[in-house]
């Protein structure tokens, strides 16, 4: 008897019990070996619901008291509802008006209410309805501290909280190391996110660039630290892959993903920086997938990506649960001047497929560049953008709900499922029986951004569902495993085709532009939300508001930010509202009542704040009285500088509608797009004089320089910057070149005895020039001592005399400063480049002596270098006049000291 026959011969129960061993694409192999293990596998409801749970992206679930029979019958209901969008029941749930962050994971929606700007104290937590439970919710109006953003794991009772300070009392997670996990960042972030991914968080932030920190929170190890340069300059967003690697999305020229994985159990916040030849700190860069090359002048300009949560545990008692393997992420881009939008849709096994399963973190490990064409055509979809996404977790495992799509019915609901089986022909729910749409084609995508049309194949299905009539439209959609949100706001008032803008006298700076929408708030002190656009306004009953003469479509407000004034904000509505009768006219009518009702909006007259800020905003633009190109603004708050615009001060003269009126600004002071008025507080005082006495308030705060010590300031900053500049150029032409050239496989051989030759010719040049610097310090050193005595000698201890000799120094300083951190930034730089290329084409050993030649020719130059320097007139004079300087200090010190004695006495 055969294997075959024996195996046949087992009792049926028997055989399925071997069979259930086997992964599911084995068992659908043996189901083409013989019409006997087909029958089997067809008649054992066991089998049957191993092969639909992976047909449909589940596992089984931990726990589930259910039998199969009921477990397969669930299935079947789940994924006929999902395919035909019939849901078995509608809830709501409500949620602050103005979410500063959220989340959508495992069942449970979380946010933050925003007060404006900044940090929010506040988290509500919302466990979504179930067929058998109601939807139930936490709330914590003061979490202790400000929090910049959140993430939430329910799977694991995990919530971590992006925060600035120290001072919360939360009870700490029983599995965490570390109560903080603290970011080595001396200076403010920008825009901020955070993810959970199982025993990882990660953070990724912009300052001047991209930045990465993740931590295994576990452990309390920083596992991943990209500061400054550790990333490309061009890098716009990141993604998670798996707990142990991590993708960074690129809008440089054509644009590409790169790839890294890490090592969670090495703690790089305590390695030191190792040289390539002998190790590397994680993260490793494993590939750079190109993406299509685009025409000149239609470069990658944005390149967002979003996929559904992580879930580190299962749940018990569930029946199944999304499979770890089933994941999508979707993609924006925005190519050239006029950002023409396209979406890129690509499966996260597809990009973890590029990590080698036996990577060691020990070992050299070369990345590979794939253009588009080996990787793109048969594992993405890329399309033109259908609608832009107003709500994040809008995909769940491989299926995404579109957004409201302009021009279609509101009551259009469309999802896209790339869990697609093109071939199979036993679904017990086959397609077509829905409303949907097949997706199989590569038609190419022909656009004037790419030198060539695109082409992409991964399939789809598009589900397509026209809900009942709803009272009021949905503005965007989440999903989870088992739901379908539809987010709306409860609104007052829709008003469309409204502005929101920034401005003071006759500049202004878009804030956003679209639907106005007016929100009631039951937050205490606060009366209404006022949104237009992407821009949302906190309005109280103290807050300003009017209108302005002679527009009838336009407001003005100055609302508060964190309880500081934000400035004004002018408000303009559609034309339409000018005809009298109009459904325009009729909702600014609406419009007003409600602000009126609310005590915001005088019903008529002109209160004392409505005639200033109308004053503030409602001068015609008249000639400039000075000019000055490479001026900054800037808000302070505490620690915290924000700059508000840059470019040309100007300073104009606003004419005065009744003479003598105080509460009228007398100038506005222009700086790039920010405007600001300038009020006269007495009637006799001279605009020179203010003027001087404003300058001198501000030089005796250390916050005004005279004109050398300003110009040196910026020539400095000129240096340093370009500097940085060029030293990146430089990093981002290496990394090309060692992404375009494979290492060589046939390294140079360097003998001993030569290497040792390199090596005693660095020694003997490195004592040279020590010894040159050593000389240029004391010379230096003696140039203070005589600039001291020349200032006690010569020059009157005066104020004004000394400040002027401090002025004068600090800018010389800036200028050699911002010249020696340049030079020593781009050599520094070209060095390591040289040595990267070298060793890639030429092996380690040339690089090594390549190094040491180099090295000994670097120094012969620093000593050539020192004897120039402390033999020039620059040298001797910065140094002459920080030693003048500062005897000047001691001395006024000292004279302002004796005063004091006498005064006592």
């Amino acid at each position: 008897m055969s294997s075959a026959s024996r195996l046949l011969s087992l009792p049926g129960e028997l055989l399925v019990e071997i069979l259930k061993l086997l992964d599911t694409k084995h068992l659908l192999r043996c189901r083409l070996i013989c019409r006997e293990f087909e029958a089997t596998i067809k008649d054992s409801l066991q089998l049957r619901y191993k092969i639909e749970l992976e047909a449909e992206g589940l596992v089984d679930g931990v726990g589930c008291p259910l039998p199969v029979a009921e477990r397969y019958k669930l299935l079947m209901e789940r994924r006929k509802r999902w395919r035909w969008l019939d849901w078995s029941q509608v809830a709501a749930f409500p949620t602050p008006a103005l979410c500063q962050a959220y989340e959508l994971v495992d069942g449970v929606f979380a946010s933050s209410m925003s007060t404006g700007l900044g940090a929010s104290r506040h988290l509500s937590l919302t466990r979504l309805p179930t067929a058998s439970e109601p939807a139930r919710t936490t709330e914590w109006q003061d979490l202790g501290a400000p929090i910049r953003d959140f993430a939430i794991d329910p799977s694991q009772d995990l919530v971590a909280l992006v925060i600035d300070e120290d001072t919360h009392e939360n009870k700490p997670h029983p599995n965490a190391a570390k109560t903080e996990l603290y970011a080595p960042i001396s200076f403010q972030v920008g825009t901020s996110f955070i993810q959970i991914v199982d025993d990882v968080i990660g953070v990724f932030f912009w300052i001047h660039g991209p930045g990465l920190i993740i931590w295994n929170w576990r452990t309390g190890r920083t596992v991943v630290q990209c500061l400054e340069f550790d990333l490309p300059t061009s890098a716009y967003d990141f993604g998670f892959l798996s707990n142990r690697a991590f993708m960074v999305t690129v809008a440089h020229g054509q644009g590409y993903i790169e790839i890294y994985t890490f090592n969670a159990d090495l703690d790089v916040s305590v390695q030191t920086q190792s040289p390539p030849s002998t190790g590397r700190r994680p993260p490793v860069r494993i590939a750079t997938l190109l993406l299509p090359s685009v025409k000149p002048g239609k470069n990658l300009q944005r390149f967002a990506t979003h996929s559904g949560p992580f879930v580190g545990r299962p749940t018990p008692g569930r029946p199944f649960e999304t499979s770890p393997d089933c994941r999508l992420h979707v993609m924006e881009l925005g190519y050239g001047d006029h950002f023409e939008r396209f979406s890129l849709f690509v499966r996260n096994r597809h990009l973890l497929s590029y990590i080698p399963p036996d990577l060691g973190f020990s070992e050299t490990y070369m990345p590979v560049t794939v253009a588009w064409d080996e990787w793109g055509p048969e594992n993405t979809r890329f399309v033109s953008i259908i609608a832009r996404f107003q709500w994040l977790r809008y995909v769940h495992g491989e299926r995404v709900v579109l957004p409201p799509v302009p021009g279609a019915p509101s009551s259009l609901l469309l999802t896209l499922d790339f869990n697609v089986h093109l071939k199979r022909v036993d679904d017990p729910l086959p397609l077509g029986d829905g409303d949907e749409t097949v997706m199989s084609d590569g038609a190419p995508l022909s656009s004037n951004i790419f030198l060539e049309p695109v082409v992409s194949k991964l399939p789809f299905i598009i589900r397509a569902r026209v809900q009942p009539p709803v009272e009021q439209e949905y503005s965007g959609y989440m999903i989870d495993q088992d739901h379908l949100v539809g987010m709306r706001v409860h609104t007052l008032i829709t008003i469309p085709g409204a502005s929101a803008h920034h401005i003071l006298g006759h500049t202004d700076v878009t804030l956003g532009a679209g639907d106005l929408n007016i929100v009631p708030t039951e937050s205490e002190g606060k009366v209404l939300l006022l949104t237009v656009g992407s821009a949302a306004f906190v309005l109280e009953k103290e807050t300003e508001f009017g209108t302005i003469e002679d527009d009838s479509c336009a407001y003005v407000f100055k609302p508060k930010m964190d309880g500081v004034g934000g400035g004004y904000v002018k408000m303009s509505l559609p034309e339409g509202v000018k005809e009298d009768g109009s459904q325009l006219s009729e909702l600014q009518t609406k419009f007003e009542e409600i602000l009126v009702e609310r005590g915001i909006l005088q019903a008529s007259g002109e209160s004392s704040a409505r005639s200033r800020i109308k004053a503030a905003i409602a001068s015609p633009k008249v000639e400039s009285l000075v000019s000055i190109p490479g001026a900054v603004a800037a808000q302070i708050l505490g620690e915290e500088t924000t700059v508000l615009s840059e470019g040309i001060l100007s300073l104009d003269v606003i004419p005065q509608p009744a003479a003598g009126d105080a509460t009228q600004p007398l100038l506005t002071l222009t700086v790039g797009h920010a405007t600001f008025p300038l009020y006269k507080t007495t009637s006799d005082t001279d605009l020179a004089e203010l003027q001087n006495t404003f300058e001198l308030v501000l030089t005796e705060y250390g916050l005004l320089k005279d004109g050398f010590e300003a110009a040196a300031d910026e020539v400095g900053r000129s240096i340093r910057e370009d500097s940085a500049r060029t030293a990146q150029r430089i990093r981002e032409a290496k990394d090309f070149y060692l992404k375009t050239h494979p290492r060589t496989v046939d390294p140079v051989h360097v003998s001993s005895a030569a290497r040792n030759l390199t090596g005693s010719g660095v020694s003997g040049t490195q004592s040279l020039a020590n010894a040159a610097h050593w000389v240029s310090g004391v010379v230096t050193s003696a140039a203070a001592s005589a600039g001291g005595w020349i200032a006690s000698t010569f020059v009157p201890t005066e104020p004004a005399t000394t400040e002027k000799l401090n002025s004068t120094a600090r800018g010389v300083s800036s200028v050699v400063s911002g010249a020696a951190d340049g030079t020593k930034e781009v050599k520094d730089t070209l060095k390591d480049a040289a040595g990267s290329v070298v060793e890639n084409d030429y092996g380690e050993e040339a690089r090594e002596v390549s190094g040491n030649v180099g090295q000994s020719v670097g120094n012969v130059g620093a000593v050539a270098g020192d004897v120039a320097t402390v033999t020039s007139g620059a040298a001797l004079a910065v140094a002459g006049l920080q030693g003048a300087a500062g005897r000047q200090d001691e001395e006024l010190k000292s004279a302002a000291r004796q005063e004091h004695s006498l005064a006592e006495e």
